[in-house]
């Protein structure tokens, strides 16, 4: 998935909505080159997840620290 993001400027990066279907906005990653390259393609991919559920506003946004998975904190 990341080779279809687009570079915007220096530290952003796009995917459009018409990357995968069922993304209702666009995704936006912000980190710099370096760090792009060492984020997790489940990662974005979760990006895309995210840009899929209903009422979401566009962009979703994805900070240098992203990463995949969640947490799920037992009661």
């Amino acid at each position: 998935m990341k080779q279809n993001l687009k570079k915007l400027n220096e530290y952003e990066w796009e995917l459009d909505k018409s990357t995968r279907p069922g993304m209702n906005v666009n995704a936006k990653i912000i980190a710099n080159s370096s760090i792009l390259k060492a984020i997790e393609d489940d990662a974005v991919q979760q990006l895309t997840n995210v840009a899929c559920l209903p009422g979401v506003i566009e962009p979703v946004i994805g900070l240098p620290d992203m990463h995949w998975g969640y947490f799920n904190r037992s009661y």
